[in-house]
């Protein structure tokens, strides 16, 4: 017994810019653009949430490093503060 398993789809209707439009249509054979788009969404989606991800680790390290480096300076700061007059 072999089952199928099929993926819903939906149908869309975008509009590309003409010479995207021309050369996705010289390029990619009419029955593999559907797969061809869904890829390249899915790539650029992915890519999108990784550098969401990525970008939050970068503010949490540097928030790291920005309170260490206010722990180092602490009493530097202390002593310039005294000598305010």
């Amino acid at each position: 017994m072999c089952i199928k398993i099929t993926m819903q789809a939906q149908r869309l209707n975008i509009t590309l810019p003409y010479e995207l439009a021309r050369d996705f249509k010289r390029t990619i054979p009419a029955k593999k653009r559907s797969k061809f788009i869904a890829a390249a969404l899915r790539e650029k989606i992915n890519n999108r949430k990784n550098l969401k991800e990525e970008w939050i680790k970068s503010a949490k390290a540097q928030e790291r490093i920005i309170k260490e480096i206010r722990e180092d300076f602490k009493y530097v700061d202390a002593e310039a503060f005294e000598r305010i007059p």
